[in-house]
């Protein structure tokens, strides 16, 4: 009997390589991205921070500087036309002084990549306080407590300063956050949230399809004019959410409403995106 089964499995040993099929193939390999940020103010590349410059010209027709640029985003995401997700970040800190943290370096599979996403922030669930060590979003992050004990951290930074209305500059802090007072806010005495306010938002990128052949190399710039924050993108629809540095009469905005809700409405259209490929072949 042995020698039969020898011989009915003798065929397809000749042919398969053995009567087990041991899979002998070689994986893929996959392709590497590179995600870069291109900074610009209304077009004008982003110069050197300045403590003392007002380079810059608001939508609202202020000058203003910038002196310090720091932000989070969180679950970047590549989609491609097959409808499959590859995750490049799930949380990234950038911070324009520090240049290792100025792109973002991860790997793909070979797909026709035709847009990418990521969350300006952070979601509820990963804004909480302690939750990321000070070498992922280091300390000069965190959100003042309180503001809302459960909200970890800043989701951007931009501080400079911008000439006023009657002469002279003065400060400026563009930093946004969520708010869930307690009544113990001194900035806000007595006022009491009975829920959180979150104003972190979505950010969807659509770009010419780009195809990461198996070993190769794909580049994303992801353009971010500074100035979209404080300019109103959809005039048309009677809302007015143009941000003036000369109406906000102390600058303090963290835990303002009515400041973050534009801030929020305006981001989306900071950002637009390109993708670029090369090397690699498919199989």
């Amino acid at each position: 009997m042995k020698f039969r089964i020898l011989a009915l499995c003798l065929p397809a040993l000749l042919a398969l390589g053995g009567c087990g099929g041991d899979d002998t193939s070689t994986p893929e390999t996959p392709g590497e991205v590179e995600v870069v940020f291109n900074l610009n103010v209304g077009g004008t590349p982003l110069q050197p921070l300045s403590t003392d410059a007002t380079t810059y010209t608001s939508p609202s027709g202020t000058k203003y500087g910038i002196s310090g640029l720091r932000f989070v985003i969180s679950d970047v995401r590549l989609h491609s036309d097959t409808g499959k997700d590859v995750t490049l970040a799930s949380v990234h800190y950038f911070d324009f002084d520090v240049a290792a943290t100025r792109t973002i370096q991860a790997s793909a599979p070979h797909e026709n990549y035709t847009g990418m996403s990521f969350t300006f922030g952070l979601d509820a669930g990963k804004n909480l306080r302690d939750k990321y060590p000070i070498t992922v979003i280091p300390d000069v992050m965190f959100w003042p407590l309180d503001l809302g004990a459960d909200l970890g951290y800043h989701y951007m930074q931009i501080e400079g300063n911008y000439e006023k209305t009657g002469g002279g500059t003065g400060p400026y802090t563009t930093h946004t956050g969520g708010r869930h007072l307690d009544g113990t806010s001194l900035a806000y005495p007595g006022v009491v949230d009975a829920t959180a306010y979150h104003f972190n938002f979505p950010v969807n990128l659509s770009f010419t399809p780009a195809h990461i052949h198996e070993g190769g190399h794909g580049l994303v710039v992801i353009s971010f004019d500074l100035n979209g924050w404080y300019m109103d993108h959809t005039p048309a629809d009677g809302v007015d959410t143009q941000y003036d540095f000369n109406s906000l009469a102390n600058q303090m905005i963290m835990g303002n409403l009515d400041a973050q809700g534009k801030l929020r409405t305006n981001g989306p259209g900071c950002f637009t995106a390109t993708m670029t490929v090369h090397g690699g072949q498919d199989d």
